[in-house]
């Protein structure tokens, strides 16, 4: 599903608290079981930074970031 624009997401949001939408489904995460957004697919957010290459890609890049502003002043 491509990604739906502001006004998209807020006319869904408005339908569903009117009661004319079935509320949001939210799936469970494949790894740990909890409820979440789907954002990353079938994994949490926390189990996606851990259990993919992407995910720990993107975590040591964060920390590379934060170690450089640390190191610079800001």
């Amino acid at each position: 599903m491509p990604d739906p624009t502001a006004a998209e997401r807020a006319r869904r949001y408005r339908e569903r608290k009117a009661g004319r939408l079935p509320p949001a489904q939210r799936p469970t995460c494949q790894a740990c079981g909890i409820l979440h957004t789907g954002a990353r697919g079938l994994l949490c957010c926390r189990c996606w930074t851990r259990l993919t290459p992407e995910g720990r890609a993107d975590r040591a890049d964060r920390v590379r970031r934060a170690q450089k502003r640390k190191r610079d002043g800001l």
